[in-house]
């Protein structure tokens, strides 16, 4: 569709005036871009013949536009008022980085984060992964497909969400503060402890055979390295991916996956294009052309959604629905778009107002974001992850948030803020940087403007990260 290129060339327009400021790994920035992907795989698949389609097509390139205009609007708005720019990260983190030592609270969390993590999988009786690892080296085929359905979205009713809160969110979060931890300080014993519960969260993470806890994770622990080293190009936001690929590779084989037996390499980016640019665009599509029809329901859809927090309650089965239309069972999820469920609750006036509110509101949490002069990672581990599930937020409605581990992220925020800096230190080359090495330059507080001179305050923290 022509109207496309315009929204691209607004894109860009708000990368020179707000994302350049402040980088992309922020709120802000991965919204656009991952609303950027949605609509440019959207706009793959309608049929131009169709009125359904081709206004829903309309309607995500005019929510995209709006966001960007908006967002552009409350940046300079904030800029102005409050006559500061957003803190950057970018040589070099503009505060301290303290590290989290295993304290018996962390220790219990992860403790119940794995016993939880258990109980869910003795619930389900199998974990796909295995399960697929097994028939691979064994040579019998196993139907892993059906498996992983049957683990989220079959007859019996796990609560995948909240065993999602342990598996997905607080087990891989504290194990990486875990090893951070020990794999910043001398000693072999420490760093084989935090291996175990480290490999848990990864086997934990592919177990169930979804795709996307595990991308996010790895997103998140992206943004994590960048907050806490402060450079994008580090060998520790590198480490990441590289770490990441053969995971993504093996699972693919194992999980079944690959498609006709093709090489694990060619399967794994097929997957990636697939997951990016086509699956959550045919689901938005074909719920949209479900939805359409139907009454708008002021809301009702999203409470119902809601309502699924709630112990034995399954909350709406409008992804389960669509599910139906497009493989003829509904044994699995089809969620719509972020923008075809908030027209389904609110009409096409709703998703205007919500594209020009998100647009404010994410541009208000980028624009404010880590302005104090020192963080701790369990801090940087619930940010980054609050971070990446808002950022990221193209599909279904608020329960997404929920169900994606916004709340437990923010728990993680708020707990590292309430750490006694007794049991935080300063990672082990920082500290001997800042004690050994020669004196940190200050860095510019927030609130600098531009032409005017920087005083130099005494008595404040030493830029430590990324030393």
């Amino acid at each position: 569709m022509l109207l496309l290129v315009p929204v691209l060339l607004l894109a860009a327009l708000h990368y020179v005036v707000a994302v350049r400021t402040y980088g992309l790994l922020t709120p802000d920035g991965l919204f656009v871009v991952s609303q950027l992907l949605m609509a440019f795989g959207t706009v793959q698949l309608i049929d131009p013949d169709s009125r359904t389609e081709t206004f829903y097509g309309h309607l995500v390139l005019g929510a995209v536009a709006t966001y960007l205009l908006v967002s552009m609007v409350t940046f300079m708005c904030l800029r102005t008022s409050r006559r500061t720019v957003p803190r950057r990260v970018g040589d070099h983190a503009p505060y301290t980085f303290r590290l989290v030592r295993p304290t018996p609270g962390v220790v219990l969390v992860i403790m119940v984060s794995m016993v939880a993590t258990g109980l869910y999988f003795a619930a389900v009786g199998y974990s796909a992964f295995v399960v697929g690892l097994r028939g691979l080296l064994t040579g019998q085929a196993e139907d892993v497909t059906t498996l992983r359905l049957q683990s989220y979205a079959g007859e019996d009713y796990f609560f995948p969400g909240y065993a999602n809160q342990f598996r997905n969110i607080l087990l891989p979060s504290l194990a990486v503060v875990l090893a951070v931890w020990y794999f910043n300080r001398p000693g072999l014993l420490g760093r084989v402890c935090a291996l175990l519960p480290l490999g848990l969260a990864v086997l934990a993470l592919i177990g169930t055979g979804q795709r996307g806890a595990f991308f996010l994770f790895l997103l998140t622990l992206v943004v994590y390295s960048f907050l806490a080293v402060g450079r994008v190009m580090s060998r520790w936001v590198l480490l990441v991916p590289l770490i990441g690929a053969p995971v993504v590779l093996v699972a693919t084989q194992v999980l079944g996956r690959s498609e006709d037996g093709g090489h694990p390499l060619r399967a794994s980016a097929s997957e990636l294009y697939r997951r990016f640019l086509e699956d959550n665009q045919l689901s938005g599509l074909a719920a949209f052309n479900y939805t359409s029809p139907l009454p708008v329901r002021y809301g009702g859809e999203w409470l119902r959604s809601l309502l699924g927090v709630l112990p034995g309650d399954r909350g709406s089965t409008l992804a389960n629905e669509v599910f139906a239309t497009l493989y003829g069972s509904p044994v699995g999820t089809s969620p719509p778009s972020l923008w075809g469920s908030i027209h389904y609750n609110f009409g096409t006036l709703g998703v205007l107002a919500g594209a020009a509110g998100l647009a404010m509101v994410l541009q208000t949490i980028t624009f404010n974001g880590l302005r104090r002069r020192s963080y701790n990672s369990l801090e940087l581990m619930g940010y980054a992850g609050m971070t990446v599930v808002l950022g990221t937020w193209a599909v279904g409605g608020p329960e997404t948030l929920l169900n994606s581990g916004l709340v437990a992220y923010l728990a993680l925020w708020y707990w590292g803020g309430r750490i006694k800096r007794a049991d935080t230190a300063l990672p082990a080359r920082a500290a001997e940087s800042s004690s050994t090495g020669p004196a940190p330059q200050r860095y510019r507080p927030v609130g600098w403007q531009p032409g005017r001179p920087v005083p130099v305050r005494e008595g404040r923290d030493p830029v430590a990260a990324g030393r």
